[in-house]
């Protein structure tokens, strides 16, 4: 058995060890700092006896809600351990992200009567993931713009047309005003045909400012699946009707909602339909179908399959299609990052992505969770 003095330099050894990596912080129960090392000053900027005696506080970032402090320290006043990434702020403004494990040291009484938090600064890790999540932003934009493109005549097509529908009536109507020959019940029903090509444009419009728009960075709201479909739909009858594809979509339940970022759930949709189109265009038979419900094997889970008279996909292909930049169309007719993209959006949903190999004909499926479960540690 070692001597009192080999313990306490095998304790001081360890301190040291620990030192030299981690930053250091302990606080009485209030959360007041009764201890920093070395490490806390340097990336904070603030000396021991700036800190000593304050909290936490002093280096809020302002970056993490209220209910995120308040759920770290519901956790480590039960006598648990919290763990997490946290952003702080330094004594010169400067950001900075620390890895964090708090440790409640528990009385005899089952309270906890002190709190060690061990940090290791991860600052350069999560700039590595902003630069990733800019490039990926960059990678979804162009994607959605390429898809755009596809769409572009057709999109332009549908609304010059109600366009030209409309002027036509406004002019009849004019010219009967000045001839003053109004007859008031061909007015109303002239009017009504005008709301109607107005509602029509709205829609198509509404579609497209939907899609085009860059929501990565939106927070998560309720979506109603139906008119999401309905307004993406909007933007691909014309190419549809051009190739003679006969396009269907089923929804039981038209207020059937999911947790996400529309513009993110719709761009995966208007993918999976351009797919479709191009693959079905030179077959006999030509139908695009979407089918949304409520899945009836995982609970709290909607399912969005897209199907089309296709004949289904090869199995080496299937095994690749998730790949970047794997494609099977001619050069310049897709950037291979399409079903890419989607898996990556609908996985950053908590949802899947697949591809039903037991289906006869092309089958793609969308699984989303009804709600969104947030994880501890995270920003809510």
């Amino acid at each position: 058995m070692g001597t009192i003095d080999d313990t306490k330099q095998f304790i001081e050894d360890q301190k040291y060890a620990i030192d030299q990596s981690a930053i250091v912080a302990i606080t009485d129960p209030k959360g007041r700092i009764i201890y920093v090392n070395k490490k806390f000053e340097e990336i904070s900027g603030y000396s021991s006896s700036e800190l000593l005696g304050n909290d936490h506080r002093m280096i809020n970032s302002g970056r993490h809600s209220g209910k995120f402090f308040k759920d770290l320290w519901a956790t480590i006043s039960s006598g648990k351990v919290w763990n997490g990434e946290i952003q702080n702020r330094g004594k010169s403004g400067h950001l900075y992200w620390v890895d964090t494990t708090i440790v409640p040291m528990v009385g005899p009484d089952g309270k906890p009567e002190q709190y060690i938090a061990i940090r290791f600064d991860i600052t350069a890790k999560k700039q590595v993931q902003d630069e990733l999540t800019d490039e990926r932003a960059r990678a979804v934009h162009a994607e959605k713009m390429a898809s755009l493109g596809i769409m572009a005549s057709g999109i332009a097509h549908e609304l010059g047309n109600p366009l030209g529908a409309l002027r036509g009536r406004a002019e009849m109507l004019r010219d009967q005003a000045r001839a003053g020959n109004v007859d008031a019940e061909k007015v109303e029903l002239t009017a009504e045909k005008l709301l109607a090509l107005s509602d029509r444009m709205n829609k198509i419009i509404r579609g497209l400012r939907a899609y085009a728009r860059d929501g990565s960075k939106d927070p998560f709201s309720n979506i109603n699946l139906y008119g999401l479909v309905s307004d993406i739909t909007e933007l691909s009858k014309a190419k549809c009707r051009t190739m003679d594809i006969a396009l269907e979509v089923n929804c039981p339940n038209m207020h059937l909602h999911v947790e996400g970022r529309e513009t993110e759930v719709g761009q995966v949709l208007v993918n999976l339909l351009n797919n479709a189109m191009d693959a079905v265009k030179n077959l006999d038979q030509r139908w695009i179908r979407i089918d949304i419900e409520e899945s009836k094997v995982d609970l709290g889970q909607v399912e969005i399959k897209v199907t089309d008279s296709g004949n289904g996909i090869d199995e080496d292909t299937v095994k690749k299609m998730l790949d970047p930049f794997f494609t099977t169309k001619p050069v310049g007719q897709g950037t291979g990052l399409g079903l890419s993209i989607s898996n990556t959006i609908i996985s950053s949903h908590g949802g899947e992505f697949t591809y039903d190999q037991n289906n006869s004909n092309t089958c793609f499926i969308v699984k989303l969770p009804i709600k969104q479960i947030t994880q501890q540690g995270e920003e809510q």
